[in-house]
């Protein structure tokens, strides 16, 4: 029971950073095109301090919601596979 019950936790904790990984590589993909449009058509005199500034803020709200996605899918698999 206790290998079980080993087995599940490391399922859901491998599938946690599965998934957070997957995210924050989808989300760095994102970040660059959005940084890459508002700096073509929206903030047109933007220096390159600027535009990774830009940059640099929307790719930390991305790793917090890559985590917050990871621990969320890890949660729901542990879920399901201890019912």
């Amino acid at each position: 029971m206790k290998t079980q019950n080993d087995n599940v936790i490391l399922r859901s904790v491998l599938t946690g950073i599965g998934i957070a990984v997957l995210y924050l590589l989808i989300g760095t993909v994102l970040d660059y095109i959005v940084t890459q449009v508002l700096s073509q058509f929206f903030i047109a005199k933007c220096s390159e301090d600027c535009y990774f500034q830009y940059f640099n803020a929307i790719f930390i709200l991305v790793a917090l919601l890559s985590i917050a996605g990871g621990i969320r899918g890890g949660f729901h698999t542990y879920k399901r596979l201890s019912e």
